[in-house]
């Protein structure tokens, strides 16, 4: 839980950098070259953005967790949330009802794992994390399948 926390300061402050720009009406000077390659720049990163949270998603849905324990669906969990940072941070009004759907599912899963404790695992333990796990995989399916329009 602590991780998780960490993880929500660490977006918050991203957030709140994105929001900062410089006001100074010097720089309208730059070329329509220079916007045309930083807006290229910033598609390409949001198209690897989204393509490397789908790797994610499918690595999120493959953990074992019977075999690997927690650990493995916490290590997706992490990149997950450092990809959504990533979109989020460059199509911040894009899917907004989608991304906290999905943001939501991680979040339940999260608890799920929590859940579980040093203890043994026990099978409801167990359907719990996995359901929590379906969920989390639709709903970041369903947030990437609303960016789709995003990369050409």
């Amino acid at each position: 839980m602590m991780r998780h926390r960490a993880v929500v300061g660490a977006l918050a402050v991203l957030l709140a950098l994105s929001g900062c720009g410089d006001d100074d009406e010097g720089d309208q000077a730059a070329s329509s070259t220079t916007t045309t390659e930083v807006t290229t720049t910033s598609t390409e990163a949001l198209c690897a953005a989204i393509g490397d949270t789908e790797q994610d998603i499918r690595a999120l849905g493959d953990a074992d967790v019977l075999a690997e324990g927690t650990n493995a669906v916490e290590a997706s969990l992490t990149t997950i949330r450092e990809d959504l940072a990533e979109i989020e941070e460059l199509a911040p009004d894009t899917a907004p009802e989608e991304a906290e759907a999905f943001d939501s599912s991680l979040a339940s899963l999260e608890d799920a794992i929590g859940a579980l404790g040093d203890g043994p695992l026990t099978a409801q333990s167990v359907q719990d994390v996995v359901e929590a796990g379906a969920s989390a995989i639709q709903a970041g399916r369903a947030y990437l399948g609303a960016l789709d329009d995003a990369c050409p």
